[in-house]
């Protein structure tokens, strides 16, 4: 039996090992591992289930100015590495990426946050008060939800399609030459020049189309792919699913 499972399932299990989208998944989420497990310790700092300790953290306050305490500073380091862990994918996925489009990977990884942050919508809405009334604002800024997990499936998308463009258009030879005697990191600069221009011209112009329509890539996706999945996740079925392929995937190791 063990024989014949490792005769059909092994060539299989290391077909999907090798595949270089999900070896890019796997790497560059590990990249926000160490930082996600360093920002949980504040996390777990900041919010240590004991009444006394809380509250002294509440209470002390650090900047006297904005009248900021204690607890919202131990609050930073986890806004710095949860709230902001889409940023660390996409470079993580990206760079991985490119490597195994054997391109280079720092110009890579550089291409894939541009990119991301170009289809990025730049508006953010709140209640603002003024005087005795709270009205709605929207002002210019990055949102932090969308740089959070929401915006996580976008970036995967933008991070595979960007390098995958950079590495097309390298590969056709679309660079520039420079003479002997330049340092390499000049070369290697110029060299990426046409190729991230190439990119940059390909995620305006669907920024510019979604921008005709009203909308923007990550309210499209989040609406119709991460909701749904949302919801579904709520459900005994998805639950069952779920943990299905949770023990087939720790099966194959």
């Amino acid at each position: 039996m063990m024989k014949q499972l490792e005769k059909y399932l092994m060539p299989l299990a290391e077909k999907i090992g090798r595949n270089k989208y999900l070896m890019s998944i796997r790497d560059g989420f590990l990249v926000s591992t160490p930082l996600l497990i360093a920002g949980s310790i504040f996390l777990l700092i900041a919010n240590f289930p004991i009444a006394a300790w809380t509250k002294f953290l509440e209470s002390t306050i650090i900047n006297q100015t904005t009248g900021e305490s204690l607890a919202a500073f131990l609050s930073k380091p986890s806004d710095a590495t949860f709230t902001i862990m889409a940023v660390f994918a996409v470079m993580g996925i990206a760079y991985s990426f490119a490597g195994q489009m054997k391109t280079n990977k720092i110009f890579g990884a550089a291409c894939a946050l541009m990119s991301w942050f170009l289809i990025m919508p730049y508006s953010i809405t709140g209640n603002v008060a003024v005087g005795s009334k709270t009205i709605e604002a929207t002002l210019s800024g990055i949102p932090l939800g969308w740089v959070g997990a929401k915006g996580i499936f976008v970036g995967i998308i933008t991070a595979f399609l960007s390098v995958h463009i950079y590495a097309w258009v390298e590969g056709k030879g679309w660079t520039i030459k420079m003479p002997a005697g330049v340092p390499p990191t000049v070369v290697e600069s110029f060299s990426a020049l046409i190729p991230a221009t190439f990119v940059m011209t390909f995620f305006f112009l669907v920024n510019l189309m979604f921008g005709f329509l009203g909308t923007n890539v990550f309210q499209i996706i989040f609406e119709f792919l991460q909701t749904p999945l949302l919801n579904l996740g709520d459900t005994l079925g998805a639950m069952v699913v779920a943990y299905i392929f949770l023990h087939l995937f720790w099966f194959f190791g």
